[in-house]
């Protein structure tokens, strides 16, 4: 098992673990049903027209509806593909201006309200720190946005260490 559906199960069976110990070392239960990787929806996958998406992100979401874990560190959200055909309508960046980025597929965010962007011209992942996004236009926030992974492959794998140290330890740096 490999790939997305490896990164997929992998992520599930920490989550399991994150349940069995959750509870017992922050003194409240996990909310029921609010951590999850989804499958991918089959449904819209057959019918209708796709997005037009980055390739990494198209295979991605083969496999992979969505991923909501909000209580692994301040959160981290990886969103529907059927948000992107209206990217700006959900206030998510499409273009970055701040450092020249330019062109990005804003595929997920966090619980601070920074995002999560594979830049267009060379598909690496880009963490933005929350800040103003007008008409899909990324201008600047709380810090300057940081290159957090070469490609989508290699911010699946660091997010997985996360999710891992997290429910080893309770804590982790983040992204």
């Amino acid at each position: 098992m490999s790939g997305i559906a490896g990164w997929k199960t992998n992520v599930r069976a920490e989550l399991d673990r994150l349940g069995q110990v959750f509870e017992a070392r922050f003194g409240y239960p996990l909310e029921d049903g609010a951590n999850f990787v989804s499958d991918a929806d089959q449904v819209a996958q057959a019918g209708g027209s796709k997005p037009l998406l980055p390739p990494a992100l198209a295979l991605f979401y083969d496999e992979v509806g969505e991923v909501s874990l909000p209580d692994i560190h301040n959160g981290y959200f990886i969103h529907p593909a059927s948000r992107f055909p209206s990217s700006v309508d959900w206030g998510l960046p499409v273009r970055v201006e701040a450092d020249s980025i330019g062109s990005v597929a804003t595929f997920g965010s966090d619980g601070g309200g920074g995002f999560f962007s594979l830049v267009s011209a060379d598909c690496s992942a880009y963490y933005l720190p929350p800040g103003q996004v007008v008409d899909g236009i990324y201008s600047g926030g709380l810090g300057e946005p940081r290159k957090i992974a070469h490609d989508l492959s290699e911010f699946l794998d660091r997010l997985l260490v996360v999710i891992r140290d997290f429910v080893a330890r309770g804590r982790t740096p983040g992204l």
